[in-house]
C-alpha cells in the first residue's frame, strides 16, 4: 500500500518534502543544531531520543521553537544506546552496540517479545510525558523495521496518536550517482532495507512515499541534498540528517558512518543554496 497524500497547504505543488534531525536529544551540541537549523535553515523535524542525555533539554528547546516550525517525533532506541527498563534485552541498562546482533537476537528469541513490546510502550509514555504534541515515529539505526519490530510500532503508534512511521527505501540510484564508494556498503544496505519492505507486503500507509539518507548517515553534505534535490520525485519524500554544532565531528574520510553526527549536515541545512533551490523548484516543506 502506498502512503495516504500527507497535507498540504499548496494543493498545486507535486513534490513535498520532510526534513528530519535524528537523535534529538543526544547531546547539547546536537540539541543546538537541530534548534538553529529549524530557526536559520530549512528543518521541519526533529526526531527525540526519551532516554538521551539532554532528552529533557531537548523538548524544552522544542517548546521555545517558533510557532509550527518544529515538528517533533519519536526517535526509539533498541540498540546502541540506553534502555528506560530494566530486562534482559539491555543488560545493565544498555542495548548492545551491534545493530546486527540485536536484531538477530529479536528474531530467534520470540520470548523476548513481552519485553521489547514493554520497552517500546515506556519510551512512547515517556515521550509524551515531556508534554510534545505525537508526530512521527523512527529509530535509532532504523532497527525499527525489523520484522518483528515493525508491526508492533505500527500498532503503537496508532494507539499513542503518531501520523507518521519511518520506511527507508529508493536512493541507491541517487547515492551511487553522487558517489560509489563504498559501493558494497550501499548495495547491501539497500537490499536488506528492500527485502524488509517486501516482507512487509509493501509500504503500510502512515509511511511517506520515500525515505532517503540511510546510504549516507554522517555525511549529508549540501551537496548530496542538492543532489537529492535534482532528482526528487512527485509525491511525498523525507530526507533524514544526523546534525551537530560540534567541528571535531567532521569526518576525516568519506565512508558514511550511521552513527556519527556531522557538522556537514548542520550546514547542508542551513545553505542558503538548498532554501533558494527549494524555492526554484517549488519543492514544499511539510
Amino acid at each position: 500500500m502506498r502512503s495516504r497524500r500527507l497535507p498540504s497547504l499548496r494543493p498545486d505543488v507535486s513534490r513535498r518534502l520532510i526534513l528530519t534531525a535524528d537523535d534529538f536529544g543526544h547531546s547539547p551540541a546536537v540539541n543546538e543544531a537541530v534548534l538553529a537549523a529549524c530557526r536559520e535553515g530549512v528543518l521541519r523535524h526533529a526526531s527525540l531520543m526519551v532516554a538521551g542525555d539532554a532528552a529533557e533539554e531537548a523538548a524544552r528547546l522544542a517548546r521555545s521553537a517558533p510557532p509550527g516550525r518544529l515538528s517533533v517525533g519519536l526517535h526509539l532506541v533498541l540498540c546502541c544506546g540506553r534502555a528506560l527498563r530494566d530486562s534482559p534485552l539491555a543488560p545493565g541498562g544498555a542495548f548492545p552496540g551491534s545493530p546486527a546482533a540485536c536484531g538477530l537476537r529479536y528474531f530467534l528469541r520470540q520470548d523476548l517479545e513481552p519485553a521489547l513490546e514493554a520497552e517500546l510502550r515506556a519510551q512512547f509514555e515517556r515521550f509524551l510525558s515531556l508534554g510534545l504534541p505525537p508526530s512521527h515515529v523512527d529509530s535509532h539505526a532504523n532497527i525499527h523495521v525489523h520484522p518483528v519490530l515493525f508491526p508492533m510500532l505500527l500498532r503503537l503508534a496508532r494507539e499513542y496518536g503518531f501520523k507518521r512511521v519511518r520506511l527507508p527505501g529508493g536512493e541507491l540510484s541517487a547515492a551511487l550517482s553522487y558517489d560509489p564508494r563504498p559501493f558494497a556498503s550501499q548495495l547491501g544496505q539497500a537490499f536488506v532495507f528492500a527485502g524488509m519492505e517486501g516482507a512487509l507486503g509493501g509500504r503500510p500507509a502512515l509511511c511517506p512515499d520515500r525515505t532517503w539518507g540511510l546510504l549516507r548517515s554522517g555525511l549529508m553534505e549540501e551537496g548530496y541534498l542538492l543532489h537529492l534535490l535534482s532528482r526528487l520525485p512527485e509525491g511525498t519524500t523525507e530526507i533524514y540528517f544526523h546534525p551537530t554544532t560540534d567541528r571535531a565531528s567532521l569526518p576525516a574520510g568519506r565512508r558514511p558512518t550511521p552513527a556519527h553526527h556531522s557538522r556537514l549536515d548542520f550546514e547542508a541545512l542551513t545553505s542558503p543554496r538548498v532554501a533558494q533551490v527549494l524555492r526554484e523548484r517549488a519543492i514544499e516543506l511539510i
